[in-house]
């Protein structure tokens, strides 16, 4: 029987505590059903709302509708979604809204939903019966001219491959590749960092582009200093990430987050930014690298 449900969850945002319900009828459904689902999201009626990108890529989730519309107190986003892969639970990716009114501008973090795939197989169909016996069938094809054919081909292929052995035993012995270490990942981070302060979107204004690719320096290095999967992860789960972490101390952490949650703003909520405020959120992030490398013997002047 098809379960009905209401599942209510409470998002609250890190700064001034926007509200969203959670709206479901069930999150169980058969291949290719269609599954709906929603926040309320609670505001007041002169804001704007801006969402950040949903990735679906990987997740086998097909998003068929999605709908935003006016409600009493705030405003309602509807997803009407699809699976047609396999059964199985699939999680529907979080994302963020950003609220913007006469107070400023807040955020919200929505935490995307676990979808249940059933099987559309009836019990009948799953009933096993009996296998039936082999049914011979005749073919027009000599198997002994077969076998002939099979064998001639082996034969040629045992002469090439003895032929080919034999002017590899008379060549000279190829030189030794070169085995390059990797650089380090401080140095790396460096080098792009300098690439950016030199880049031209600070000068024309490119504030988001620059946002994008300070972050994508600067996750790129935990990756490569830390072996965490951070390019992967949202700001709120990549914090909590490294939260856990013994590596990482209250102050690191902080200039961390402070970073990532103003790039999230200028990239996703078209907050504003200038050259000295990107100047500054630079420098914290070299200042990172340079506080956290690994100290090495071969000299570099870093």
């Amino acid at each position: 029987m098809r379960l009905r449900s209401i599942i209510f969850l409470l998002s609250l945002s890190q700064l001034f505590g926007l509200q969203a319900q959670f709206q479901g009828d069930s999150l169980k459904g058969s291949l290719g059903e269609i599954i709906s689902f929603g926040w309320d999201i609670s505001h007041s009626e002169d804001a704007q709302l801006t969402f950040s990108e949903i990735d679906l890529d990987g997740t086998g989730i097909e998003v068929l509708q999605r709908e935003l519309t006016n409600i009493e107190g705030g405003s309602s986003l509807r997803f009407n979604t699809a699976i047609y892969d396999s059964v199985g639970l699939y999680t529907f990716p979080s994302s963020i809204v950003f609220v913007k009114d006469g107070y400023g501008l807040d955020s919200l973090y929505l935490h995307g939903p676990d979808l249940e795939i059933t099987s559309v197989l009836s019990p009948s169909d799953t009933t096993f019966r009996d296998i039936k016996g082999i049914h011979n069938i005749r073919t027009p094809i000599n198997l002994y001219y077969v076998l002939i054919f099979v064998v001639v081909l082996i034969l040629a292929y045992l002469i090439y491959y003895l032929i080919k052995r034999t002017k590899k035993s008379h060549t000279n012995t190829p030189p030794q590749k070169i085995i390059v270490p990797p650089e380090e990942a401080h140095i790396i981070a460096l080098r792009a960092f300098e690439s950016l302060r030199k880049s031209k979107y600070v000068r024309f204004e490119q504030f988001k582009e620059f946002y994008s690719e300070l972050t994508r320096i600067l996750k790129q290095y935990y990756e490569n200093r830390y072996l965490v999967d951070a390019l992967e992860q949202t700001t709120s789960e990549f914090i909590v990430t490294i939260n856990s972490m013994s590596e990482f101390d209250a102050d690191m952490i902080r200039d961390t987050h402070d970073i990532l949650e103003k790039a999230d703003f200028i990239k996703f909520a078209k907050a504003r930014s200038d050259e000295l405020e990107s100047g500054e959120a630079l420098n914290r992030a070299i200042e990172i690298v340079k506080r956290t490398k690994i100290e090495s013997n071969r000299g570099e002047d870093t």
